[in-house]
């Protein structure tokens, strides 16, 4: 009987310890959000209609490859006003998740990183620390190139910078797109 109190207390401690340690549930948990699985590039420029270009990835981030990756056209040597959208698709309902990016912005960076292009892109906005978050960006083109452009959406709570590397943080996406200067 002794023994059988000892082992029925030492799983109710073991029990306890469990439940006790167990990271609660938080619904504002800014490290916690859904998955993004379309990510939609508007690109403006005075006088010209705006440019769209979209990537969908049904899985999220990882997985099975895109299901569509456009290739980023743009003439060479203009300037663009660009933002980006980040979605999440869900049963054929879409749910932008950008404004609870750009909220977040102080855990929040985009990045992009051309390859094979001369191209130089600025954030515009800026998180509650004056940090860059770069949904809003100015693109200014080089000469007529093919290349890509790698985008990645980092999360940085607590470690973000004003002038950070593409690797500082974990990636909630991650994802090349083509790139063209025409």
């Amino acid at each position: 009987m002794n023994l059988f109190k000892q082992l029925t207390g030492a799983v109710l401690l073991v029990a306890i310890t469990i439940t006790a340690c167990k990271k609660p549930s938080d619904a504002n948990d800014e490290n916690e959000h859904e998955a993004i699985n379309k990510m939609v590039l508007t690109f403006s420029r005075p006088g010209s209609a705006n440019l769209v270009f979209i990537a969908e990835d049904p899985d999220g981030d990882g997985g099975q490859p895109p299901s569509r990756v456009d290739t980023i056209r743009l003439v060479a040597g203009q300037t663009y006003s660009a933002n980006i959208q980040f979605i999440n698709i869900v049963n054929g309902v879409e749910k932008d998740l950008t404004p609870s990016i750009v909220a977040q912005g102080r855990s929040h960076e985009v990045f992009y990183v051309p390859s094979g292009v001369q191209l130089t892109i600025t954030k515009t906005d800026r998180d509650l620390s004056g940090f860059p978050i770069g949904v809003s960006t100015s693109w200014q083109s080089g000469p007529v190139a093919l290349g890509s452009v790698l985008i990645k959406l980092m999360h940085k709570t607590g470690i973000k910078g004003p002038n950070d590397s593409p690797d500082l943080g974990h990636s909630d996406l991650q994802l090349p797109m083509p790139l063209r200067l025409n």
